[in-house]
């Protein structure tokens, strides 16, 4: 539901302009995101030695414990290529009865806690409580973007280490390749896909916050916002240059806080002076 907000605070007597405090995503809900993500990566882990023992027939021992033998590869690579398909089926299935109801479960916990938020910004800011008015369903469609393109995100992470398994297997077949050194390769793959699943995740939490952020000011009659930088240990210069400047709401276009990869920076709420609303 839109409505106005700086003409609701001035009718709660504010006088002044306001900068609401900031709405910061949380280091536990990146992380129980990444957990939903982690099958994407778990799979192949889980049929790595299936893989493997496709590869060669000597027992092979993966997940850390050694590897007793550099036995040489099996004759045909067709059982190893019917592993790996058997795995992104397995992958596929889980996909959709698994971590896509997960995502959206996640979502909608986001969404929530940002509101609560929202609505704790507005009232230590202005005094006004809108916690009753805030309604989820207005950010409806921003939640299923977002589930939409996770869906796709975690579909990208096992793909990735799909290929770099074949790539490894099918290359230890042409070069004759012993099986302690491929199955090196597979768990560096499987290792390689959890590590971007992480960062993935991180970086996806930041991004449905700072979409709610600009979709909530707009609701509330707010057409600026002011930048607040990450303060992270490499930040982009341009965005340390804006630390603290007002912007125009979805400004500046294509590169508003959190839109850019892994940008931490904020938008925060910037309710105007009282002559500036009249």
């Amino acid at each position: 539901m839109a409505f106005n907000l700086p003409l609701i605070a001035r009718g709660q007597g504010l006088r002044r302009a306001v900068t609401l405090r900031p709405i910061v995503p949380t280091q536990a809900m990146a992380t129980d995101l990444a957990a939903v993500y982690a099958p994407a990566w778990q799979v192949w882990r889980d049929h790595s030695a299936a893989i493997m023992a496709a590869y060669d027939p000597t027992p092979l021992a993966m997940d850390g414990a050694p590897l007793t033998m550099d036995a040489t590869i099996h004759d045909s690579p067709d059982q190893a290529a019917s592993e790996i398909e058997s795995t992104a089926r397995d992958f596929l299935s889980r996909l959709i009865v698994e971590i896509t109801p997960a995502l959206r479960r996640w979502a909608v916990r986001a969404e929530q806690i940002h509101r609560e938020k929202w609505a704790a910004a507005i009232e230590a800011g202005t005094g006004v409580d809108l916690s009753t008015v805030l309604l989820a369903g207005e950010t409806r469609e921003t939640v299923e973007a977002f589930v939409a393109r996770n869906v796709a995100l975690v579909r990208n992470v096992s793909d990735q280490a799909q290929s770099r398994i074949s790539d490894a297997v099918f290359r230890g077949y042409q070069n004759r390749t012993p099986a302690r050194e491929v199955a090196k390769e597979v768990r560096e793959a499987t290792g390689m896909g959890r590590a971007r699943a992480v960062r993935i995740a991180g970086d996806q939490n930041a991004k449905l916050s700072a979409a709610l952020d600009l979709q909530r000011q707009a609701e509330a009659g707010l057409d600026q916002y002011r930048w607040r930088h990450s303060h992270k240990a490499h930040p982009r210069a341009v965005h340390k240059a804006r630390d603290g400047k007002l912007f125009k709401l979805g400004e500046p276009a294509g590169d508003t806080p959190g839109q850019a990869p892994f940008c931490g920076c904020r938008a925060q709420a910037w309710i105007p002076l009282l002559d500036e609303i009249d």
